[in-house]
């Protein structure tokens, strides 16, 4: 039996429903976090929820629920599921409304956690994925590339278009032809001895494992520039690696047909993540 916390109520899952008239299934007016938990500790959760807090800003809510309502709600769930090693989802929706798009006609926000157990890495992530640039451009004008809206078509169709070219990630560029990022992760390169990524400039959404990474490298004396970046220094790169809270850190080997080796740097910043979980994932929440 799975337990999904549902607006202050833990309750089955045949029993976890939403009315038709919430704004998020109308128009996908909404947003979510995934997560990461270790040893029963949620990583890096204030930056979750304080990435949550822009979005709801950004959308213009006028009620925002608290982030210790929302922390109890995460802990909760995962108490009531038994998991300690596992990936949550909290989604917040703008609430119910009249069916037209105003969203000021909506009341409280809808709040729903779920949460699962991580599966063990598939061989295809060790070993390294094939990624391909896709067609889909990320709108620099449009200020949802900049949070995790529930609105989330783009990403799919990305993502299905590089699973059509046999690849297991697609990466978009942004409307001024520069790179941005993967369907669900951010993108680095290695080039030189240096760990490239674009910047938040760049139509990305500013991820909480990219953050780590980049404090990780810097701390490491590892070159790093955030910056615009050319689609064609993918070509160049020595490595290039994805990023994403419940992947952690994924080579990859191919690249628009251009083959990769799992790179020192790579195998490096890896090591330093896992490290870097396991001290704050030890003790008491």
């Amino acid at each position: 039996m799975k337990m999904i916390y549902v607006n202050g109520r833990l309750v089955d899952e045949t029993e976890a429903v939403l009315s038709a008239l919430d704004h998020g299934f109308l128009y996908g007016h909404g947003l979510f976090e995934t997560m990461r938990a270790y040893n029963g500790k949620v990583f890096c959760l204030d930056a979750h929820l304080e990435r949550l807090e822009y979005g709801m800003r950004i959308l213009g809510w006028t009620e925002i629920p608290g982030r210790r309502d929302l922390s109890e709600a995460v802990y909760g769930t995962l108490a009531a599921n038994g998991l300690k090693e596992a990936s949550v989802r909290l989604t917040l929706s703008r609430g119910i409304g009249a069916p037209r798009p105003d969203a000021a006609t909506c009341g409280s926000p809808t709040v729903v956690v779920f949460a699962g157990p991580v599966a063990a890495r598939a061989s295809t992530v060790e070993e390294g994925w094939k990624v391909v640039t896709v067609s889909l451009r990320r709108n620099l004008s449009s200020p949802l590339c900049k949070i995790k809206s529930a609105n989330y078509l783009d990403n799919m169709l990305a993502r299905s278009e590089a699973r059509q070219q046999g690849a297991q990630e697609g990466i978009m560029l942004n409307t001024d032809g520069y790179l941005a990022e993967g369907t669900m992760s951010n993108i680095f390169l290695v080039s030189s001895g240096k760990l490239i990524t674009p910047d938040a400039g760049s139509g990305i959404l500013p991820g909480i494992t990219r953050d780590v990474v980049i404090k990780l490298a810097r701390r490491l004396s590892i070159t790093t520039e955030e910056r615009a970046v050319l689609p064609v220094e993918m070509d160049k790169a020595d490595e290039i690696f994805l990023t994403s809270s419940i992947m952690e850190i994924i080579p990859v080997i191919c690249c628009n047909q251009h083959s990769l080796i799992k790179g020192n740097i790579t195998a490096l910043l890896a090591k330093a993540y896992q490290e870097h979980v396991l001290s704050v994932s030890c003790g008491e929440r």
